[in-house]
């Protein structure tokens, strides 16, 4: 188990030198900052859910260690830049709001607070598969802030995710927000 451990923070180190600094893109951070490499790296360590102090166990225990224990350990769950600090014209405050209720949802894994950042139920239900629970998850920021045809804007929002069973993955799924039928702006699709 403490070969895993230092594996995996050897992993973490080697992602991030490679991923670079480039520097925020539309005022919202798209690359991960010195900040985020150490939330990151943060998030590689177990906490306890009871105290929020990172977990230190010594190499016999890790050996012997019970189901009960994996049980209460959590990962760093968070968003890792300022949704408001978009500066982009094509976002307005309505965009940013439903950004923030599916972020805070899947931060919180609160599938309500998700849900309510979709223009409709139906389409929220379309897209359960990008509410992420177990595991840590790390919004970095934002970038390709575009504005499509027929009123669509589109930016991906990127994340480091380490899953329930300790596996990390990044990604950079599109965000697609609309006007509802009522002229209000939120989310219709991840992809």
């Amino acid at each position: 188990m403490r070969r895993f451990w230092m594996m995996l923070s050897i992993l973490a180190v080697l992602l991030l030198a490679g991923c670079g600094d480039n520097g925020p893109l539309n005022g919202a951070g798209g690359q991960a900052s010195e900040a985020t490499a150490q939330r990151l790296a943060e998030a590689t360590q177990p906490v306890s859910e009871a105290s929020g102090s990172p977990v230190s166990v010594p190499s016999s225990a890790q050996e012997t260690a019970t189901p009960q224990m994996a049980e209460a350990v959590a990962y760093m769950r968070e968003i890792a830049f300022d949704i408001d600090a978009i500066a982009d014209p094509i976002v307005n405050d309505e965009i940013k709001a439903s950004l923030k209720d599916a972020l805070e949802g899947i931060v919180n894994e609160d599938q309500e607070q998700f849900n309510g950042a979709f223009t409709t139920q139906e389409l929220a239900q379309a897209n359960e598969y990008g509410f992420k629970t177990g595991g840590g998850i790390i919004f970095t920021g934002v970038d390709y802030i575009s504005n499509q045809p027929e009123g669509r804007v589109v930016m991906n929002v990127n994340y480091n995710w380490i899953t329930a069973d300790g596996e990390e993955r990044e990604d950079s799924p599109n965000y697609w927000f609309m006007q509802s039928k009522e002229g209000k702006w939120g989310l219709v699709t991840i992809d």
